[in-house]
């Protein structure tokens, strides 16, 4: 689908931006990144967060790696504003110094071929990646979706009303934007009739394609935001800004609509987890639900995992989902499965993030998995449900990381370095990412999941 901005081409260079705040104003990264509440106030945080103090060691690019990034950029006739994109970038920086290449796969380099059952347009696929951003607050990945809006030709106004006013949008984006951000902040509370929604300007392929671009970008905001990774240089961010925006409160970052000014407060959490007997019962209910979205066949799902699928038999829903993209499926089982089965940590604690993560996202489907993970490593159905307690029986390395993975989950804006810290004085550098990034990919599952509704099959 073609998106009206992709039209919106801009008119005339932007004039010189105005100063940098003062050094004084630079945000530590100490504690919960606050929240702009407005599109001026928005682009000073971008503009500041090239200061922010990264929370595992990133040291400065090398001048080859500056050097083969030029010549990548200009192979693809990229030119300013994306400068040195296609290259360098401290997002993929971090993760390849700090993770191991068996735990990414070799397919982690940047390509993504596209696949021929995909037809979004990549425009609007940005636009849905800044509202996720936004709504995450997570300023090191908005700051290069605005890059790639503005590269695309996206005028600031046009942004700027992403955030505050979607009444110039047509319907069906209208209608995407309100679903993206409930499957990025409320996921808990997605319901048939949000999907419904969308059904009256996709179909359900397209719909697969908006909740797969959605949780994707879920996974990264929860890898930049906790890790505090700061903005590359060179992007500049202080524009000018329109009178009409400069003080127009978002509508899409979660702010309490009683308070004012960019400190304002957040809203509450999603409550207290529910007690044993209501999870068992809705995971029951999991078990008899009827998938929103469709699933291929069983051999289109063998074909995205070869090597690791049944050979015969039924393949798991999650699997048959994503069988629906011979590419992008492909890539995004790949990287689940990887996840599961690789990287420095053991199976146990990487099955105890994955329930973490689903249970305070409430993602049925994917807990009931992490649930028989578990099950299947020894552990009882008593030893799995301590795992609710945050003072459970545990030792103090396990207790640090699994406490990260809940802050990640429901807010990776409220990490600060202290819960960094807690898991680096029991765990090596490269252990820890791996604990966030065992927390992005569950993010990920879970919503991809349980927007599809697929039933549980044990």
């Amino acid at each position: 689908m073609k998106t009206r901005l992709r039209l919106m081409l801009a008119a005339s260079v932007i004039a010189a931006a105005p100063a940098a705040s003062p050094a004084d104003e630079a945000p530590s990264s100490a504690g919960p990144s606050k929240v702009a509440a407005t599109r001026q106030e928005l682009k000073e945080q971008l503009e500041r967060s090239k200061e922010s103090k990264p929370r595992l060691p990133l040291p400065p690019p090398t001048e080859a790696e500056i050097a083969e990034a030029k010549a990548r950029a200009e192979a693809a006739g990229n030119a300013p504003p994306r400068g040195i994109g296609g290259g360098v970038a401290n997002n993929g920086r971090l993760r390849q110094i700090h993770l191991d290449a068996e735990l990414l796969g070799a397919g982690y380099s940047g390509s993504r071929e596209p696949d021929p059952a995909m037809t979004l347009d990549g425009t609007f696929k940005t636009m849905l990646f800044w509202i996720v951003s936004r709504a995450n607050n997570c300023t090191y990945c908005q700051g290069h979706q605005e890059v790639k809006l503005a590269s695309d030709g996206v005028q600031e106004d046009a942004i700027a009303a992403l955030d505050g006013d979607w009444s110039e949008f047509t319907p069906a984006e209208r209608a995407a934007f309100a679903f993206t951000r409930k499957l990025t902040y409320e996921p808990h509370a997605l319901t048939d009739a949000d999907v419904d929604r969308l059904r009256a300007h996709y179909n359900d392929l397209q719909i697969l394609e908006i909740v797969m671009t959605v949780a994707g970008n879920n996974a990264t905001n929860r890898w930049t935001g906790p890790l505090a990774i700061p903005q590359e240089k060179h992007r500049v961010f202080l524009t000018p800004t329109a009178e009409k925006y400069r003080a127009m409160r978002s509508l899409v970052a979660p702010l309490d609509p009683t308070a004012s000014g960019a400190a304002c407060a957040r809203p509450a959490s999603r409550g207290e987890l529910e007690p044993r007997v209501e999870v068992e019962k809705a995971l029951e209910a999991a078990r008899k639900r009827t998938p929103r979205l469709p699933l291929a066949s069983d051999d289109q799902a063998r074909a995205l995992l070869p090597d690791q699928a049944s050979a015969s038999g039924d393949q798991p829903q999650w699997l048959r989902l994503l069988g629906n993209f011979p590419k992008g499926g492909k890539r995004l089982a790949d990287s689940l499965a990887r996840a599961e089965t690789k990287g420095k940590l053991s199976p146990t604690l990487k099955a105890k993030i994955a329930w973490v993560g689903a249970r305070h996202d409430r993602a049925w489907y994917a807990l009931g998995h992490a649930r028989k993970r578990l099950n299947d490593l020894g552990l009882s159905d008593d030893q799995v449900f301590a795992l609710d307690q945050a003072d459970f029986a545990s030792p103090a390395g396990e207790q640090a990381a699994l406490a990260l993975v809940r802050k990640i989950t429901e807010d990776p804006a409220l990490v600060a370095d202290a819960d960094v810290e807690a898991v680096r004085k029991h765990f090596s550098d490269s252990e820890t990412a791996e604990v966030v990034y065992l927390a992005t990919q569950a993010a990920a599952f879970d919503r991809l999941t349980e927007a599809a509704g697929l039933r549980l099959e044990f």
